[in-house]
């Protein structure tokens, strides 16, 4: 094991007992010897043997308390430390403190909030992509309203795009291209750069006060009276 002072991040007393308790009781497994608990305790009281105390279990768990009553029995604490160690922190059943996880093991802490930040990022990306498409799909719901509006009803149909939040940008185009099928209709208005709702404003009586012969005839322009007129 590189000694401490080598070490690129530091080694707190806790982590270093369970990182030296692990090696010790890996090496002498094989002979059947004594469990992560007993080796935990003894790396943290310098290495000495003995029989276990109340002061070792308060040393090692800071939530164990004799002078407490009801409280937790030392044995109790014993198993949940050998829990602890044998998972590498995984696993911090009770009566231990949340705290032991971070006290021996830190970089199981680091561990699990990386991959907190990676599923929260993951699901923030994943409402980020059903809000574009949801998105996408009122745009293309605008295109396909838009091909069944007269002139005169082109600001209520406006309106209704305003209130699902479709920008401007994204209309520009279609209304181009819709306005060219219309006689009378200043389509290079909508190219103008301006905000839509001027350029409504601004075109005023070119839309919704139309001559009823113009009327008749945008009436005819939309794709239900196209297929009938083919008929």
């Amino acid at each position: 094991m590189i000694p401490r002072h080598l070490s690129l991040v530091t080694v707190n007393p806790f982590q270093l007992a369970a990182l030296q308790a692990i090696i010790e009781v890996e090496e002498r497994r094989q002979r059947g010897q004594y469990p992560y608990k007993v080796a935990l305790l003894k790396q943290l009281r310098g290495a000495k043997a003995g029989r276990i105390t109340a002061s070792d279990v308060s040393r090692a768990a800071a939530n164990y308390c004799l002078k407490i009553r009801g409280a937790e029995p030392k044995d109790r604490y014993l198993a949940a430390l050998n829990t602890l160690v044998e998972s590498c922190g995984d696993v911090c059943p009770l009566p231990l403190s949340g705290c032991a996880v971070s006290q021996y093991f830190p970089q199981t802490v680091y561990h699990l909030s990386e991959r907190q930040h990676r599923r929260r990022e993951k699901q923030q990306e994943k409402e980020r992509l059903q809000k574009r498409r949801r998105y996408q799909t009122a745009v293309a719901q605008a295109e396909i309203e838009l091909a069944f509006v007269t002139p005169m009803w082109l600001e209520v149909w406006y309106k209704r795009q305003e209130k699902r939040g479709i920008y401007d940008d994204d209309l520009t185009d279609m209304l181009a291209a819709w306005g060219g099928r219309f006689t009378g209709v200043q389509v290079r208005g909508f190219c103008s750069g301006q905000p839509l709702w001027a350029i409504l404003d601004e075109m005023g009586c070119e839309l919704t006060e139309r001559p009823a012969a113009l009327q008749r005839l945008d009436e005819q322009m939309l794709p239900n009276q196209l297929h009938n007129h083919r008929k």
